[in-house]
């Protein structure tokens, strides 16, 4: 990672090595999430598209990738920062790819928590994105770097990505299940 390098240019290279178009995906009405070898649409709703933006920065302050491995680490390091204040679609998306990395790469997912629990969400930087973008990625991570956060437990929220991760699984088995027997 070039730290001298502008965090406008850091999030240009970014969107074009992950092919997200020229503004992330912003622009868009729908996006598709990949399993593996299939993708699902989802709608690309306002808070989404308003927290597009800070999920990215995160992308670079924890430096994960956009794998499933690296987009829990960034889930992970979210909540511990701060979280995504009244933005629900966003909290929805990132306990669902929490309980992911609780599941599947849980050490990996536990140190990045960890990480983000000495640092702030861009979010609550009180800068606007305009002047976010102007700064160096250096004097980012400096701005976001040594604010300790209390009271939260890591326990508590991988709980809560294990149970939004596996609702709609146990809705299904649900409906399954009470169709045999209802019918």
């Amino acid at each position: 990672m070039n730290e001298q390098k502008t965090v406008r240019a850091y999030l240009l290279d970014f969107y074009k090595d992950n092919n997200f178009g020229d503004d992330g995906g912003v622009s868009k009405s729908w996006v598709w999430i990949k399993f593996g070898f299939f993708s699902v649409p989802m709608p690309n709703t306002k808070s989404r598209k308003s927290a597009i933006f800070a999920h990215d920065l995160h992308h670079l302050v924890s430096q994960n990738n956009t794998t499933w491995k690296g987009e829990s680490a960034v889930s992970a390091w979210e909540i511990a920062a701060g979280g995504w204040s009244n933005l629900y679609f966003p909290w929805l998306l990132t306990l669902w790819a929490l309980g992911v990395g609780v599941l599947f790469y849980p050490s990996h997912t536990a140190a990045a928590f960890r990480k983000g629990l000495t640092m702030k969400n861009v979010l609550f930087l009180q800068k606007s994105q305009q002047d976010i973008f102007d700064l160096k990625v250096e004097e980012l991570i400096i701005l976001m770097s040594n604010h300790p956060q209390q009271n939260k437990s890591i326990f508590f929220w991988f709980l809560m990505g294990v149970i939004v991760f596996l609702s709609p699984f146990l809705m299904l088995a649900a409906i399954v299940f009470l169709s045999f027997y209802l019918i």
